[in-house]
């Protein structure tokens, strides 16, 4: 057990190699504003419940099999609870907001 995880480098996992991100990395990337990465997670959701809806037709028309059905009705549960958590989250926010003296 011990020979295997000194074998493992801990630069690289899985044939992967890691380095920290150096400035010039973020510096690069543009900037998502939070309003932005919020309507873009939506939009993801909104598609994983989607595919869900178009697997479970396909299946109804012998076009898909039972195990893609489940995975996209998996996907898109997960998408709706996903949803939910960050909706919840939003409303606790306001509320402590709302609760804050002036």
């Amino acid at each position: 057990m011990i020979e295997a995880t000194a074998a493992i480098n801990a630069s690289q996992v899985g044939g992967v190699q890691l380095r920290p991100a150096a400035a010039t990395d973020l510096k690069a990337a543009p900037a998502m504003s939070f309003t932005e990465a919020l309507k873009s997670t939506a939009m993801q959701q909104v598609q994983t419940v989607q595919q869900s809806e178009q697997a479970s037709m396909a299946a109804m028309h012998g076009q898909a099999s039972l195990q893609e059905v489940v995975q996209a009705t998996v996907k898109a549960e997960l998408a709706v609870e996903t949803a939910l958590a960050i909706r919840n989250k939003m409303i606790e926010s306001y509320q402590e907001i709302m609760r804050m003296p002036v």
